[in-house]
C-alpha cells in the first residue's frame, strides 16, 4: 500500500458487507458496485493473468471512464487484495477428516485446487496482505483443526504456514508445465521426443552419469521430465509426516 489513506481505506473495503456500508465514492451516483468491480477483475486475470488487469481494461470492461474506477478502489494493489479476499470465498475448506493429518491433507489440496484455479494468485504479494473476512475466516478453521494439540499457538501457525509454503511452490511447478504446454502448443512427451535426440548429440557420453540414470527412470514413467500431481502427493506425505510428532501431542 502506498499510503496510510490506502491500507486504511483497504481495511473498509475489504469488510465493507460485515460493516453495511460501501467505502466513500465522490460524485454522481455509481452504476456499478465494488463487487462488480472486484469479480470483473477476477475474472479478466483468470483468462490473462495478473497483468491484464490494469486500470483502463478494466475500467473499458465495466462501461466506465478509467477515473471513475478510482472511486471504487483506490489503487491496483487495493484491487488486487480485495480479488484474493473474493476467491478465498468461494473456495470452502474441505470438511474436517477423522484425523488431523487427513484433515491437513484436505487442506492442501484444496489450497493446490485453488491455485489451479486462479494462477494470477501467485503473482499476488502474500506479505502485509491484509486479512479480509473470507482469507480470516479461513485461517480459523485451520486452526480450529489444530486446536486439540498440545502445542503453543506459534507451532499452530508455523504448521499451517509451512503447508502453505509446500502447496505455493508445487502449484507453481504444475502451472509453469501447463503454461509451456499452452505455449508451444506441445505435450512434454511430444517436446522430449524433439529434444531428447538433440541432447543426446551436444552431451559428451558419461557427463552426467547421475543425471541420466534418473532423468531416464522419470521420463520412463512420466514421458515428461517430471510429474507436479505425483510430487505434490510425494512431498505432502514428507511435509505431514515431519510435524507428525506435534500432531499427536494430547493435552494430558
Amino acid at each position: 500500500m502506498s499510503t496510510a489513506d490506502d491500507v486504511r481505506t483497504l481495511v473498509r473495503l475489504l469488510w465493507r458487507a460485515e460493516a453495511g456500508v460501501e467505502a466513500p465514492r465522490r460524485g454522481p451516483r455509481q452504476r456499478v458496485s465494488v463487487d462488480d468491480v472486484v469479480r470483473t477483475a477476477i475474472r479478466r486475470a483468470d483468462a490473462g493473468g495478473l497483468g491484464a488487469v490494469s486500470m483502463r481494461a478494466l475500467a473499458a470492461d465495466l462501461g466506465i471512464g478509467p477515473m471513475s474506477l478510482y472511486t471504487y478502489v483506490p489503487t491496483r494493489d487495493v484491487l488486487v487484495a480485495l480479488m484474493v479476499d473474493e476467491v478465498a470465498a468461494h473456495a470452502p475448506m474441505p470438511p474436517s477428516s477423522s484425523t488431523v493429518v487427513e484433515s491437513l491433507a484436505g487442506v492442501a489440496r484444496a489450497l493446490r485446487a485453488e491455485y489451479l484455479a486462479h494462477p494470477w494468485l501467485l503473482e499476488a504479494s502474500p506479505w502485509r496482505q491484509v486479512l479480509g473476512p473470507h482469507r480470516l475466516a479461513r485461517y480459523e478453521r485451520q486452526l480450529e483443526l489444530l486446536e486439540p494439540l498440545d502445542i503453543s499457538d506459534v507451532q499452530r501457525d508455523n504448521i499451517i504456514s509451512l503447508i502453505g509454503a509446500f502447496v505455493t511452490g508445487n502449484a507453481r511447478e504444475a502451472i509453469g508445465a501447463r503454461v509451456a504446454a499452452d505455449e508451444t502448443g506441445m505435450s512434454d512427451a511430444h517436446w522430449w521426443e524433439i529434444a531428447g535426440p538433440e541432447l543426446a548429440v551436444v552431451i559428451p557420453d558419461g557427463a552426467f552419469p547421475l543425471s541420466d540414470r534418473v532423468g531416464s527412470a522419470v521420463g520412463e514413467i512420466h514421458q515428461a521430465p517430471g510429474a507436479p500431481d505425483d510430487a505434490f502427493e510425494f512431498g505432502l506425505s514428507r511435509v505431514l509426516d515431519g510435524v507428525r510428532p506435534l500432531l499427536s501431542r494430547r493435552p494430558m
